[in-house]
C-alpha cells in the first residue's frame, strides 16, 4: 500500500510539472497587447507572411509603399517596431538623438543587373555601356558605384548612368528596349522577367559585394523604439522568435508561403513572388550578429555621402543586446 501510495504522488507530481510547463511555455508564447508592426512590400513583408496569417491577434502589421510614411509614425509612437532599409535605421538613431535600437537584420542584397540581351557576362562588360536605375542619392548608386570602383571602373567615366523616377519606369524600359541594361531590387527583377522573356540577370551585385568588401550586404533590418524595448521587453522576445520561425517558413516553403504573400498583398502576384523568394535574401539574424557587415556598410556609406547614414556611423548603444 505503501507502494502504491508512492507511485500515485509521483504520479500526481510529474503531472503537475507537466501542467506547469505547459502554462509556462503558453504564457512565454503570448503578449500583453497586439504589437502595431510595420513593413514595405517587398523583401520585408515577404519574411512576416506567415505572422499575417497565423498570428493576427499578437500583432498588427501594416504594410507601406515608401520608407518615408513610416518615419514619423515610428518616431511619435504609433508604431513599436519597423522594417526599414539599413542606412535609414542609422538616420532615425541620430534624428531621435539615439531613440531608437536595431534589433537585427532582415534582408541581405537584393541588387542584380538585369539585360535584356546577352552582352553582358561580367563587371569588366558593363565599361561603355548605359545602365538605367532609380534612386540618385540613395544606396543602390551608392551600392553600385562602390562595386564598380573595386573592379576598376569608373562611374563618371567608365558607364553612363541614367536615373529615373522609379523601379516600375525601369522596368518597362528594359522590357520594352532590347538591348537595355539596369539595375533592379527584387521582386522588381521577377517582374520584369515576368513581362519579358528576353530579360536575364547577368550580374549578382550581393556576390560582387561580398566579393569585394568580404561581408554580405544588409540592406533592410529591424529596429524598435527604445521606450517601447524598456516598457515590453518580453513581448519583444516573443516577437523575435516568431518572426524567425515565419523567415524559415517563407524559405523553407515557397510556394504556400507565395499564396500567403499575394493573399497580403504584399507582392500582387504569388508566381511573381514564388520566383523571387530565393533572390530575396530574406534573413534573420540578431542585431549583435548583425554588427560586422553594418558597420562595414556605415563606413562606405559615411565616406561616400554622410547624410545617407545621419552624419555619422552608428555607436556600439544602436545595436540591442538582451
Amino acid at each position: 500500500m505503501k507502494r502504491k501510495k508512492l507511485l500515485h504522488l509521483i504520479l500526481v507530481g510529474v503531472m503537475a510539472i507537466g501542467v506547469l510547463t505547459g502554462c509556462a511555455g503558453k504564457s512565454a508564447s503570448k503578449v500583453s497587447e497586439p504589437l502595431r508592426i510595420a513593413a514595405l512590400n517587398g523583401p520585408t513583408g515577404m519574411g512576416m507572411a506567415k505572422l499575417m496569417e497565423e498570428e493576427s491577434d499578437k500583432y498588427t502589421i501594416s504594410l507601406y509603399q515608401s520608407p518615408d510614411e513610416i518615419v514619423g509614425k515610428l518616431v511619435s509612437g504609433e508604431l513599436d517596431i519597423a522594417c526599414i532599409p539599413s542606412n535609414l535605421a542609422a538616420v532615425l538613431y541620430q534624428k531621435t538623438q539615439k531613440g531608437i535600437s536595431l534589433l537585427g537584420t532582415n534582408t541581405l542584397g537584393v541588387l542584380y543587373i538585369v539585360e535584356n540581351g546577352e552582352t553582358i557576362k561580367n563587371l569588366e562588360d558593363l565599361k561603355g555601356k548605359k545602365i538605367i536605375l532609380s534612386g540618385k542619392g540613395s544606396t543602390p548608386e551608392f551600392i553600385m558605384n562602390n562595386i564598380l570602383l573595386s573592379a576598376d571602373i569608373n562611374p563618371s567615366k567608365d558607364v553612363t548612368i541614367e536615373f529615373m523616377a522609379n523601379h516600375t519606369d525601369v522596368v518597362s524600359t528594359v522590357v520594352a528596349n532590347p538591348g537595355t541594361i539596369a539595375l533592379l531590387p527584387e521582386p522588381h527583377v521577377s517582374i520584369a522577367q515576368a513581362k519579358g522573356e528576353g530579360i536575364k540577370v547577368v550580374l549578382d551585385m550581393n556576390a560582387a559585394w561580398e566579393e569585394s568588401e568580404s561581408v554580405d550586404l544588409p540592406m533592410g533590418v529591424i529596429v524598435a523604439s527604445n521606450t517601447f524595448i524598456k516598457e515590453k521587453e518580453n513581448d519583444l522576445g516573443v516577437f523575435l522568435e516568431s518572426y524567425k520561425k515565419s523567415v524559415e517558413f517563407v524559405n523553407n516553403s515557397p510556394d504556400e508561403a507565395a499564396v500567403l504573400i499575394e493573399k497580403y498583398k504584399i507582392i500582387p502576384s504569388s508566381e511573381i513572388a514564388k520566383g523571387a523568394i530565393p533572390k530575396c535574401n530574406i534573413v534573420f539574424r540578431d542585431a549583435q550578429k548583425s554588427k560586422v557587415s553594418l558597420q562595414k556598410f556605415y563606413e562606405i556609406l559615411n565616406a561616400i555621402e554622410p547624410k545617407s547614414i545621419g552624419g555619422s556611423i552608428p555607436d556600439e548603444a544602436f545595436y540591442y543586446a538582451k
